[in-house]
């Protein structure tokens, strides 16, 4: 059994960089494979390099205070979050920080948007239409065709 360089690369994540620790049935296959292709050697090392690096790496222990800072913090936002509508904007606007003149002026635009978004909607920007010459009789729209809508 031959193996291709996907099917190693599958096995060199599944089941690690080191080879003879592979399964049985594909370990020789595996073995035979780094044998004649470079490609896979370089794969092979690469995979040994990150599996050191990643068994050297530490981690730092969390501070004892931490639950209790999280709890805390969680409690003291959710007084605040408890005001209303306008808790909630001010909150939104707190979340992003936005400065004066600039809040200022994106209120503005959000105003001038609206004002013209009714201008544009009332309009009328086809010219005015005449009813007269379009009058349906009842009759007619309820028999239209000889048939009963």
């Amino acid at each position: 059994m031959t193996m291709k360089l996907k099917q190693f690369k599958e096995n060199l994540l599944v089941y690690g960089s080191n080879v003879h620790e592979w399964p049985e049935d594909i370990r020789q296959a595996g073995l035979k494979a780094m044998e004649t292709s470079s490609e896979l050697r370089t794969l092979l090392a690469e995979e040994e390099r990150l599996e050191r690096v990643l068994k050297t790496r530490k981690y730092e222990e969390p501070s004892s205070d931490l639950g209790e800072r999280i709890l805390s913090a969680s409690l003291s936002r959710r007084k605040r979050g408890r005001r209303g509508l306008s808790g909630f904007f001010s909150e939104l606007v707190w979340e992003f920080g936005l400065p004066k003149p600039a809040l200022t002026a994106f209120s503005v635009s959000l105003v001038l948007v609206l004002i013209l978004g009714f201008a544009i909607g009332f309009a009328d920007l086809t010219g005015s239409v005449s009813t007269e010459g379009s009058q349906t009789d009842l009759q007619e729209f309820l028999y239209y065709e000889g048939e009963v809508l």
